[in-house]
């Protein structure tokens, strides 16, 4: 598992929002919030083994690679409700910066996916909850313009 955090943490430096490594297979994806870890779950299913490394992992990103199975993870921000979660789940998990909780786009808020993320107690069905409220912010925001 070294090998594939440390193949993971180059991926995340290029650039990469979020890469999932296990041996010779690697995921990566672009973008903002938990889209690109969902991206990489639709392709690759299950990331049973897999070490995933992301720009920002909060209790929403932490359900969501419960549930994928994820056995290790980094991110350069973690929220201490993520920190509880991967402990709970053993989950070898270290990050850079710590901080209360994850805050939305305007910085003035808690994320939505991280509301979301608080109302739940356990992984299953992560995916789809989380799925549904991006969508759900998607159609807000379209009937705004």
């Amino acid at each position: 598992m070294r090998d594939d955090l440390i193949k993971a943490k180059e991926l995340l430096s290029r650039g990469h929002a979020c890469a999932a490594c296990k041996n010779d297979t690697v995921y990566t994806a672009d973008g903002r919030g938990i889209a690109p870890l969902m991206s990489i779950i639709e392709k690759a299913g299950s990331l049973g083994g897999f070490t995933v490394c992301d720009k920002v992992i909060g209790s929403a990103a932490a359900y969501l690679m419960i549930e994928a199975g994820v056995s290790e993870a980094y991110a350069k921000t973690a929220s201490k409700r993520a920190v509880k979660l991967f402990a709970s789940h053993n989950v070898v998990f270290s990050y850079s910066e710590l901080t209360d909780f994850i805050k939305n786009r305007a910085g003035d808020g808690l994320c939505p996916m991280e509301k979301t993320a608080l109302q739940m107690t356990a992984a299953d069905g992560a995916y789809g909850i989380f799925k549904a409220k991006l969508k759900e912010l998607k159609n807000e925001n379209n009937s705004g313009n």
